[in-house]
């Protein structure tokens, strides 16, 4: 880093960090039974312990308690396969009063059948299937709640009764408290080991009628420190707020030094969410384990329009003709929203209270790990945030799920509604900016789309604002504020924050649908800033991002357009052998950046980029305020970039409950009313034996401790290490190491 004003691109970034340390089911190949000494001899001599990729529930703390799931030391139980219900009350009335782990879809997943499974007391833990054993996907499933975080948003003082029910699939299965562990498993992604062990294992046990020696067993070893609530466990040093950072990003400031955002213009906001969660959590690509939060449907296609919607707008304000506007136009891109709004209520929070700097310097300290920040105490890296004025927003725009995928009617005539917390004459010259039919472009052989933008509200009835990062602005002024979505009534998405919301289903009709509303909203958008009628050609949204950004987001980050912001990112998954998909969940918040806001960063810094200089490899070979980007790949391989000044930056995003006490260096609870999520840290990652054949001796152990899950941040880092150790290797050699 070479100076302090700015927004300058993170050094590293974490691809597994304090999110979660990595759980490790032991499939132990083991006969259970009775045995002479030298029969007992000779089965260790020949008992194998084999190592299944999983992920694992976790456990979650808020400010009045505790959800997820705990692992008690060496537990262990008899592999047992329930498909169905029928399979669930054979098990349940006869199977041998002994500890079983329960290997199931998640279509039997349903807090039921868990009540039963509880009931028998014949379940050491469960291990979920989402691919890999040849079970269909769910219909619906969803462990969130019928009104994701209400408790939370605009319409919080309201009887949870009068809540609208937009999520009617959701189970509640992420907000109950296990007592025993939960695992996940998918054959989806590259994995180190296949977990066709397991399956063979399982397969056995049945064939053997699950009591028929030998048995094959397993050993669950994914501890974990939390206890109480988020108070109590901060205050222990159990926990670490769950959170990420967010993006936002202008035109205004690279266009003209003196344009600047406090100067009284008139302000649009563009808004989208970065984050999901799924049921079993990701360990983060380090971990090599398959993606299980993807979050394609919600939010991706409402992140990738309205990066899009940027990309089609950036076109005027590059070239050569382009003068500033009447209205300032703002990017916000909102990690966290999963937990309590945290990313978009801690940017409002920020924007619209006085900030007082009471400690400056350039060196880390204790409670700020930023090396060059504006501010120490409050720790900020940069205070260009504070240039927003907030009364002079006149209107929010914001993207939901609008993909259309596996909706009806797309083709021919796909709806996108536009939904408003109040019907008045401000919200509704602001719907009428974007209402009517559109012809979607063509793209790939996708089919001819008339893309309808209507109001949500109708006949009488306004559902209101479904949950988005709108909430939070409006709970402190009444703007008019329109979020998009492909739903009326309930969420089209029938897999919310689930992982079964992978990027599996899109083509080319929902890349058509999205492009299309890219193109509506920017030249709408233009037209409005501008005060012209009359709007460029080049305002027009880019089908080809669209559909590469879908790609990249859900499919595969060793993409081409990852390749030109930032190669490094591909040549490290290529050197871990990791799936090629990040998660969506935002982790726990440490200063530093996951993948996908390190992304959205150095897109929205390519978009809003005013000079392109000199060539460079590396970020710190270029000026302050530059990142290195643009890069082509030479003949001899070497990918070589330009220093590009943009503007993007970074805003922190977790629970507005928990802030950091400066004299401690801790997290504290502050507001119990307000969102305190926070993440468990782990006890042990521990893997007995070896692979393949290999002896197993019971005293030998590999393991790590919790102590190395963090190193001090310098600036935002983007990591290229796993679980604070510097050795890329470090989660290949839990797995791999012959002890």
């Amino acid at each position: 880093m070479h100076g302090r004003s700015s927004g300058r691109r993170p050094a590293k970034f974490r691809l597994l960090d304090g999110r979660s340390l990595l759980a490790v089911l032991v499939l132990a190949l083991t006969f259970i039974g009775t045995y002479s000494v030298a029969a007992q001899n000779a089965y260790l001599a020949d008992t194998m312990y084999q190592g299944v990729p999983v992920s694992s529930c976790l456990k979650l703390l808020h400010a009045n308690g505790t959800v997820g799931c705990q692992t008690k030391k060496g537990t262990t139980g008899i592999l047992y396969q329930i498909n169905n219900n029928y399979d669930l009350d054979a098990f349940i009335r006869d199977a041998p009063s002994r500890d079983y782990a329960i290997v199931m879809p998640y279509l039997v997943f349903t807090p039921p059948n868990i009540a039963k499974l509880q009931k028998s007391k014949k379940m050491a833990g469960i291990i979920l299937v989402k691919d890999g054993f040849g079970y269909p996907d769910p219909v619906a499933w969803s462990s969130d709640s019928t009104c994701p975080n209400c408790q939370f948003g605009l319409y919080s003082n309201q009887s949870s009764s009068s809540w609208h029910q937009w999520n009617p699939d959701g189970n509640l299965l992420s907000f109950q408290d296990f007592d025993f562990p939960i695992f996940g498993i998918s054959q989806d992604g590259t994995n180190l080991r296949s977990i066709t062990p397991l399956k063979e294992a399982v397969e056995a046990n049945a064939r053997g009628g699950y009591v028929s020696y030998p048995l094959y067993a397993v050993e669950f070893d994914a501890f974990m420190w939390a206890a109480g609530n988020s108070a109590v466990c901060l205050q222990r040093g159990w926990c670490d707020p769950v959170g990420g950072l967010s993006v936002w990003s202008t035109f205004s400031k690279v266009l003209d030094s003196n344009n600047s955002l406090n100067d009284n213009k008139p302000l649009i906001v563009i808004s989208a969410k970065i984050d999901s969660k799924s049921f079993i959590f990701d360990f983060g690509i380090g971990s090599k384990l398959p993606t299980m939060a993807i979050g394609a449907r919600s939010p991706k296609t409402g992140l990738i329009t309205a990066l899009a919607t940027a990309d089609a707008l950036s076109q005027y304000f590059q070239s050569p003709e382009a003068l500033p506007l009447a209205k300032h136009i703002l990017f916000t891109f909102f990690d966290a929203e999963t937990w309590g709004f945290a990313g978009s209520q801690r940017f409002v929070q920020d924007i619209t209270r006085p900030l007082v700097c009471k400690e400056r310097g350039e060196a880390a300290t204790p409670s700020c790990p930023l090396v060059l920040a504006n501010c120490t105490n409050p720790c900020f890296y940069d205070l260009d945030f504070t240039s927003i004025q907030f009364n002079n927003i006149e209107s929010i725009i914001e993207f939901d799920s609008v993909g259309g995928i596996d909706v009806p009617n797309l083709p021919p005539n796909p709806t996108i509604f536009m939904h408003v917390d109040q019907v008045n004459p401000q919200t509704t010259a602001l719907m009428n900016m974007f209402a009517g039919t559109t012809a979607a472009p063509g793209f790939n052989g996708s089919s001819p789309l008339n893309v309808n933008t209507v109001p949500a509200a109708g006949d009488g009835v306004n559902f209101r604002l479904p949950p988005s990062s709108a909430m939070a602005f409006l709970a402190k002024k009444n703007i008019p504020a329109v979020v998009f979505a492909d739903f009326r009534d309930r969420f089209s998405n029938r897999y919310y924050n689930s992982e079964f919301d992978d990027g599996s289903l899109w083509d080319a009709d929902n890349v058509a649908l999205m492009c299309a509303l890219a193109n509506k909203t920017a030249r709408s958008v233009f037209a409005s800033a501008s005060g012209n009628a009359t709007i460029p050609p080049i305002v027009s949204a880019n089908c080809t991002l669209v559909a590469e950004l879908m790609d990249c987001f859900t499919r595969n980050l060793t993409c081409s357009l990852v390749a030109e912001l930032y190669p490094q990112l591909i040549d490290t998954l290529e050197v871990l052998g990791a799936p090629f998909t990040d998660t969506a969940y935002s982790g726990t918040f440490n200063y530093d950046t996951n993948v996908m806001p390190f992304l959205i960063n150095r897109i929205m810094t390519n978009f809003t980029a005013t000079e392109r200089t000199s060539a460079c490899i590396r970020d710190d070979q270029c000026p302050t305020d530059y990142a290195c980007m643009s890069y082509n790949k030479l003949a001899n391989g070497t990918s070589v970039g330009k220093c590009t000044k943009g503007f993007a930056r970074f805003h922190w995003a977790y629970g507005t409950g928990i802030e950091k006490n400066y004299q401690k260096a801790v997290f504290e609870v502050v507001d119990p009313t307000k969102p305190t999520w926070t993440q468990s840290k782990f006890g042990t990652a521990m893997v007995r034996g070896d692979f393949q054949g290999h002896q197993w001796h019971p005293d030998e152990v590999v393991q790590s401790s919790v102590d190395k899950l963090r190193s001090p941040a310098t600036g935002h880092r983007l990591h290229t290490h796993c679980l604070g150790n510097s050795d890329h290797d470090f989660v290949a050699e839990i797995f791999s190491k012959k002890v």
